[in-house]
């Protein structure tokens, strides 16, 4: 079974986990990684500056294979 890694970014800034996981496939790893991402979000949206926070997924050897991000955006609208 393949293993993958992942980097979590949030408004602490990038935190490494030096444990492997174990997954059926990239598409698994991938949909762990989005359920990691909405965790994170439930303690907090991010923040400026980078109104972002990410989990980025790598393969065994450390290669990045996809990086899953959440971006909060404000948008100014303009009174009628």
């Amino acid at each position: 079974m393949p293993k993958f890694y992942f980097q979590l970014f949030d408004r602490d800034g990038a935190g490494t986990t030096e444990t492997a996981y174990d997954f059926e496939s990239i598409e698994a790893a991938k949909a762990e990684a989005r359920r990691v991402l909405a965790e994170m979000a439930t303690e907090g949206l991010p923040a400026a500056p980078l109104n972002m926070m990410s989990v980025e997924l790598f393969d065994e050897s450390r290669r990045p294979l996809a990086e899953i991000r959440l971006i909060l955006e404000e948008i100014a609208k303009q009174p009628r």
